[in-house]
């Protein structure tokens, strides 16, 4: 075998074992918030696990195939892949609180892309200081391979945060508001624009250096191990 083959053969093992933990647990953690805030629609359909075959979608994974091997004819060079749809019903919930609760349900995905961000962030900046990523012994090869996963892991869940996030904001504005538009007045419309876009430009910088850090630091590893 080519050593082109052997690494092609790594980088789709490393691609598909990245889909798998991102997928399967934003799956289950979207379930398992939903359900905490009231709606066990997920549950009952058979999401609140975590076994991958359930939440496996194979347009999903064909996309991250396709980033892999046609990422040249594209204008971004990484598609992430996504998982089964799960569909939320925030009208079955009872009690207290319902557009806070149904807020979180609605962003419950992008928090659980965003934890899967922090810990592997955590894990390569540990791997990173301690100098594991340049170690030459008999587990190396591992040890490169294990640094490959955990930046697509990273470039992957840092997308699809940003996207859920968008998305789940969008849902939970039209599920809530956009019914009883002709309800609120123009006065409280202008107020919430200004809100945003304040926060906006609060939140701005602080999310540039975020990224920017976190693309450093996947430049970083890349080149270490060769890439």
């Amino acid at each position: 075998m080519t050593l082109d083959f052997i690494r092609g053969v790594q980088i789709l093992i490393v691609a598909f074992l990245s889909y798998v933990i991102t997928i399967t647990f934003a799956g289950w953690f979207e379930s398992w918030m939903a359900k905490q805030m009231g709606d066990d629609t997920p549950e009952q359909l058979g999401f609140l696990t975590l076994n991958p075959l359930e939440h496996f979608n194979v347009f999903g994974f064909a996309a991250v195939l396709w980033g892999i091997f046609y990422a040249r004819l594209l204008p971004f060079q990484l598609i992430p892949g996504w998982g089964r749809y799960i569909p939320l019903l925030p009208d079955t919930m009872r009690g207290k609180n319902l557009r806070l609760r149904g807020f979180v349900e609605f962003i419950g995905r992008s928090i659980a892309h965003l934890i899967l961000l922090l810990i592997t962030s955590t894990i390569i900046i540990f791997l990173y200081r301690y100098h594991f990523i340049a170690y030459t012994g008999s587990h190396a090869s591992f040890l490169k391979v294990i640094s490959v996963l955990l930046t697509s892991l990273i470039s992957q869940n840092l997308i699809l945060f940003v996207v859920h996030f968008t998305v789940g904001v969008f849902k939970y504005i039209i599920h809530f508001h956009v019914p009883r538009l002709d309800t609120i007045s123009w006065e409280r419309i202008i107020l919430g624009f200004f809100i945003l876009t304040i926060g906006i430009i609060i939140l701005r910088p602080i999310l540039e250096d975020i990224a920017s850090f976190l693309i450093i630091m996947i430049q970083v590893f890349f080149v270490s191990i060769g890439l």
